[in-house]
């Protein structure tokens, strides 16, 4: 796994969760504990950086995976799947509560029995793009 462009794929994970936060769709961590105390204010960002980068190791892998097959069918079912995987990657930080995750606002469109799972899909979808561009 080359680190370089999986560091680069992580920054740009970064822009496209903070453009999801201008719409509302995550809430990024209260980092104003860097202003506070140093010592906790690094601690706080090394925390949140390795949440991306276990983000990044996964979306890395599953496009990793899904830009191994040939079927163009496939290829656009597994996208959407992995799509849904990153979502609840993220939603999974939440619930297991580690701290500085991004949290995910499950009832962004609305409170329908399925909103949380387009929220999921919504939101994972731009993320995989980022790793399903080629290295």
């Amino acid at each position: 796994m080359n680190f370089g462009s999986l560091a680069i794929k992580a920054v740009v994970v970064i822009l496209l969760l903070f453009l999801l936060s201008l719409a509302n769709a995550v809430t990024f961590p209260n980092l104003a504990a860097v202003a506070n105390n140093a010592g906790t204010g690094l601690t706080s960002i090394l925390l949140f950086l390795a949440a991306i980068l276990v983000l990044s190791i996964i979306g890395s892998l599953l496009g990793r995976g899904i830009r191994s097959l040939k079927k163009p069918f496939e290829v656009l079912i597994l996208a959407f799947i992995g799509s849904f995987f990153l979502g609840g990657a993220l939603a999974l930080f939440e619930v297991l509560n580690v701290p500085n995750a991004i949290h995910v606002n499950l009832n962004w469109l609305g409170t329908n029995w399925y909103s949380p799972l387009l929220a999921l899909l919504f939101i994972g979808a731009p993320l995989m793009l980022v790793f399903m561009i080629g290295d």
